[in-house]
């Protein structure tokens, strides 16, 4: 049974799930989404662990604050005191797109407080995007349209293309539950904050890469774009101890498409001695 809870953290209202108990387990969802991206594998997981899933600050049930910075680095020290307010001193750490770049940079600048990673959908370069995924970096238009005009068509369509893989029946009352906390001005401002600053420009994470000590798993979907798996195999590659796993059947947005096998997935790594 799952509970939620608030945490006032640097100013910003922070909301999570909690759920299990046991060793501690932070879980990060990508852009546009909120902790449901992990419901299905919230079940399994949360019997073998104490699992958080928050919504990072400008997402979900969280505050759209005005003065925050939404850089990799602002997530990061939010999550640290997530984890203090929790009375977590250490956990395992697994992120999902944004999430898992948050979660690289969580383990580069504090490791003390990371015992494992698992990183989904993760790239530490630039990957090649179709013109909707590339449309909100463009000069001028860019931000008109994703601010003003950036309807819940093209929120499906961005799911569909870019997340999901080719005729997965997805959920569209969570998208369109998505799609509802993302169209107020102060959440797209926030989302288009994190854009720019956290998922278009990963120019600052690959140096960091050099610095995560803690044993990662890198997970993708197999049904992902070839493009895309490269820059994953590439992570597991240059990170100090990695492995590359993938999810037979998933695309990108593989803990929906394949619940189970990434929970049994999960529950392995973060178990392991």
């Amino acid at each position: 049974m799952s509970e939620t809870r608030d945490l006032l953290l640097r100013g910003v209202r922070v909301h999570y799930e909690e759920a299990g108990r046991g060793p501690v387990l932070l879980l990060l969802h990508d852009t546009f989404a909120d902790h449901r991206a992990w419901r299905s594998v919230l079940p399994k997981l949360s019997e073998r662990f104490r699992v958080l899933v928050p919504d990072l600050p400008g997402f979900g049930a969280s505050e759209k604050p005005s003065r925050f910075a939404f850089t990799r680095e602002a997530f990061a020290e939010t999550l640290c005191d997530l984890l203090a307010g929790a009375g977590a001193a250490r956990a395992h750490v697994a992120g999902h797109g944004l999430g898992a770049s948050i979660a690289l940079t969580l383990a580069a600048d504090h490791p003390e407080l990371i015992d494992r990673l698992a990183l989904l959908n993760a790239a530490a370069w630039p990957a090649e995007r179709s013109w909707t995924a590339r449309l909100p970096a463009m000069p001028f238009v860019g931000p008109l349209v994703f601010k003003q005009w950036y309807g819940r068509g093209m929120f499906h369509r961005y799911f569909q293309r870019e997340v999901y893989a080719p005729g997965y029946r997805y959920d569209r009352a969570l998208v369109d539950a998505w799609f509802a906390q993302f169209d107020p001005p102060e959440a797209r401002e926030c989302a288009w904050r994190t854009l720019r600053r956290s998922v278009l420009d990963v120019s600052a994470l690959g140096p960091k890469l050099s610095k995560v000590r803690a044993p990662s798993m890198v997970l993708w979907g197999d049904r992902a774009r070839p493009s895309l798996q490269v820059l994953g195999r590439r992570l597991a590659r240059e990170l100090r101890d990695a492995r590359w796993e993938s999810v037979a059947g998933a695309g990108a947005g593989l803990c929906e498409e394949q619940p189970d096998a990434v929970a049994d997935a999960l529950g392995r790594w973060f178990e392991t001695r």
